[in-house]
């Protein structure tokens, strides 16, 4: 697994994104957090602030911005690299952009949205579920997904292109259909080739799936 080390704006993680929210109020909390924060006792109020939360299509806070697009679950494993052993306990971050491409909080125009980000821990065989919608392109990048989980370790993971080009082919996904015309799935990004398993149809939804070990 390798580490994250792309300096953009909605690249940064919740070090970058916490305190984003709290300077624009956005948060029911007002402090420091990490994601390690989520697995030690006295969760409570982190769960408070809302962005401890498994359905990431809605804003939290006083954001009410809702993300619309093809329904994607996405299911997170983190194993040990060492022993291979499942992670129980464990703090796991995700955010992506929308279905333009675009990310909340960053991007011109949605400085007061929160959607698609949210921390979950993981259960007992180190499984983490969120619900979300199926991400569009950003810019002359392959579609992914962006995770953040504890010790600092940040990635990517691409998602498959025979499913973005079902998925852009449906309303609201059309600039995301031009954009994935151009984007190299082994481009210069690092992370590409962490690929999902991604199973499911267009009336269904879709789910994928990755393992991370770190």
């Amino acid at each position: 697994m390798t580490v994250q080390t792309q300096t953009r704006q909605h690249d940064g993680g919740l070090a970058l994104d916490f305190p984003t929210l709290r300077r624009r109020r956005m948060l029911g909390l007002v402090t420091g957090v990490t994601v390690a924060a989520l697995a030690t006792p006295g969760g409570d109020a982190l769960s408070r602030s809302g962005i401890v939360r498994s359905d990431l299509r809605w804003g939290f806070g006083t954001a009410t911005g809702v993300a619309k697009g093809v329904p994607l679950t996405i299911r997170l494993r983190l194993t040990s690299a060492t022993s291979g052993r499942p992670l129980s306990g464990h703090g796991v971050y995700l955010w992506h952009g929308d279905r333009d491409g675009a990310y909340s909080l960053y991007s011109p125009g949605l400085a007061g949205q929160n959607y698609l980000r949210g921390l979950q821990t993981t259960d007992g065989t180190g499984w983490v579920t969120f619900t979300s919608v199926f991400p569009g392109a950003y810019r002359d990048e392959w579609p992914h997904l962006h995770f953040e989980a504890e010790l600092g370790v940040r990635g990517q993971i691409s998602l498959p292109g025979d499913v973005c080009q079902q998925v852009y082919t449906t309303k609201g996904y059309e600039g995301s259909r031009d954009r994935l015309t151009g984007a190299d799935p082994a481009g210069t990004n690092p992370h590409a080739l962490a690929m999902a398993c991604v199973t499911g149809d267009l009336e269904r939804g879709f789910t994928a799936t990755r393992t991370i070990n770190i």
